[in-house]
């Protein structure tokens, strides 16, 4: 979801008398800001570079997309990525923005076009269950794939802005580079820094209700809160405090009645801000790649599984211990990561609906329901070895010159459970004796990680590629079960823009997912698959039609979520939506076919 810009406590600031500016913000309009004074802006929470583009345009006739390709070449210390991942706490300096550089936008729309979902440190997300889809589709056991969690980021204090009027009579910060709203000087102590920001960064409640007939639940239900506390220390460092509380619950059916609430950490850590280096400890989401919704060379994240892949992408990581460094020169961004404790995926309730071994049926994600297996599994004792740390890695990456392109090296373990069954158990099974206590391992291997992404922009359209080769991808051998691991070629490219440079905006992908030389397996050796995401505010915008997909092409593996949203008092938004799977045996669309569900539910931001 997209967070608007908040609203300036403190009303206008015109420098004279308010109800002076605010006779000639009627009757002028808001001024121009490409008359700001130059200064230096802190990326505020909230804060997403298209809104920054949107009020930092000269005129109407110089478009967004340019305004924002003209940040993000002038800032590139501030992202970790492609434009989306813009990094609150970061300080941006403006460009030189000349007046009708681009296209004229069409007068007809006195609202812009709606930007993308941001999120602080990766690309955004189109459909939340390709990634699992495929991952479930390559795996020979339970791997789930979908992935996790809402981004956030340190912040500090400051923001320049100023108020202008709009039609509807509504306030609307617009922002002047260099000032500082009274609010923050107010909130700055005598030492200089800031007072502690309290926020609600998302907030959700949805309930849910299954429609097949062989529903294993009759009605689900979810709740999460995200909240945080920032405070800046001083003008180098900065303090971030995080927790968030999800609770899942599900009745009716042949599954049994569960409720679930866990608390968890967020981003916590403390972050050192120079000149051309930023040094980050602490719990943080590490969310590398550039394409959305799977990029290939995210293997650092902690995924989030507890509700397979029905959230965005942004919503579908947790954040994990990490030490982070960062180094800027010119548009060259160099990141480095180690985590000295490994963090699992994040599973449902052991009877849940969307858990990936399902012992009510006695099924595997990932694998045809077997009769001769199901009982096993339905008794199966689950173990997961979450020893030693989290592994390490490096992203060179370089911004401007009409493309954009990083590369990344990384020893890293894969999230996502691959489950086997243990020597004792698989040993019965070969053999056709009874298995006295079944036990399914959950793994997670080391691989090494080589891959590269890349962005260029034409028009109104953004052009992405990203491709990633791991050493040991997670294999199933069909002659006698046993796990083993195999080199793994994944690859996504893909486009994002608005057609007819309208409010419609559209985004398409092609993946593929290849095991090399793998031989005999369970798992499928190739996968490939189309993912994207429609969305179209109307009525003024206070409507949202949304539709996200994925189509396995080369297997039947379908994921829709139609959605429809009241969106006229952002950042809160009232919704109705479907998931819809449907895909053939070992799919991930066929292991959750009968979760159809038809959902509303609220989400916010405070």
């Amino acid at each position: 979801m997209r967070a608007p810009i908040a609203h300036n406590a403190d009303g206008l600031r015109a420098g004279g008398h308010p109800a002076l500016a605010l006779a000639a913000l009627l009757v002028l309009g808001p001024l121009p800001l490409a008359a700001a004074p130059p200064g230096p802006y802190t990326v505020q929470p909230g804060d997403t570079l298209w809104d920054l583009a949107e009020h930092l345009r000269p005129d109407q006739h110089t478009s967004i997309q340019e305004t924002v390709r003209l940040l993000f070449e002038h800032n590139p210390h501030a992202f970790t990525g492609d434009e989306r991942t813009l990094q609150v706490g970061a300080v941006l300096s403006s460009p030189d923005i000349p007046a009708g550089q681009a296209r004229a936008a069409d007068p007809a729309n006195a609202a812009p076009p709606r930007p993308p979902q941001p999120t602080d440190s990766a690309s955004a997300s189109a459909s939340a269950s390709a990634s699992a889809s495929a991952s479930a589709s390559a795996s020979a056991s339970a791997s789930a794939s979908a992935s996790a969690s809402a981004s956030a980021s340190a912040s500090a204090s400051g923001s320049g802005a100023r108020v202008g009027a709009q039609d509807d009579g509504e306030t609307r910060r617009e922002f002047v580079f260099g000032e500082r709203p009274d609010e923050d000087t107010e909130a700055e102590t005598e030492t200089g820094t800031s007072a502690w920001d309290l926020r609600v960064d998302e907030a959700m409640v949805e309930l849910g209700g299954l429609g097949t007939s062989g529903r294993p639940v009759d009605y689900v239900q979810h709740g999460r809160a995200v909240v945080s506390a920032r405070h800046s220390l001083n003008e180098d460092w900065d303090l971030r405090l995080g927790a968030r509380l999800d609770v899942q619950a599900q009745q009716g059916g042949d599954y049994p009645r569960t409720t679930r609430a866990r608390a968890d950490y967020d981003e916590n850590f403390l972050r050192y801000r120079g000149d051309r280096t930023r040094i980050t400890v602490g719990t943080q989401r590490i969310l590398w790649g550039r394409v959305d919704e799977i990029p290939p060379t995210d293997r650092l994240s902690t995924k989030d599984l507890t509700r397979f892949g029905l959230d965005p992408y942004g919503e579908r990581r947790r954040a994990n211990p990490a030490i982070r460094a960062e180094f800027f020169e010119g548009p060259w961004h160099a990141d480095l990561v180690f985590l000295p404790i490994f963090r699992p995926a994040e599973l449902p309730d052991r009877d849940s609906l969307w858990h990936p071994v399902d012992r009510n049926r006695g099924r595997l994600l990932g694998l045809p329901q077997d009769p001769a297996l199901a009982p096993l599994i339905e008794q199966a004792t689950l173990d997961d070895d979450v020893s030693g740390n989290g592994g390490a890695g490096v992203r060179l990456g370089r911004s401007g010159r009409g493309a954009d392109f990083a590369v990344t090296i990384q020893r890293a373990r894969h999230s996502q459970p691959y489950y086997r069954f243990d020597a004792d158990t698989r040993q019965a099974i070969l053999t056709g004796q009874p298995a006295g206590d079944p036990t399914l391992e959950a793994v997670h291997p080391r691989t090494w990680v080589v891959g590269g992404d890349t962005a260029f922009a034409t028009g109104a359209w953004t052009w992405r590629a990203e491709a990633a080769w791991l050493s040991d991808v997670p294999v199933t051998r069909a002659d006698d079960l046993r796990q083993t691991t195999v080199e793994g070629v994944d690859w996504v490219i893909g486009a994002e823009g608005f057609p007819g440079d309208g409010d419609f905006r559209m985004t398409t992908q092609l993946a593929g997912q290849h095991l090399l030389n793998a031989g005999d397996m369970l798992d499928a050796q190739e996968s490939y698959f189309l993912t994207g995401e429609l969305e179209s505010p109307f009525a003024g915008h206070n409507w949202r039609a949304r539709m996200r997909y994925s189509v396995g092409l080369n297997r039947r593996d379908i994921y829709l979520n139609p959605e429809l949203a009241w969106i006229a008092r952002e950042p809160m938004e009232f919704y109705i939506g479907l998931h819809w799977l449907d895909g053939a045996e070992g799919t991930a669309g066929g292991f959750y076919r009968d979760n159809r569900m038809l959902v509303t539910g609220w989400r916010g931001q405070f």
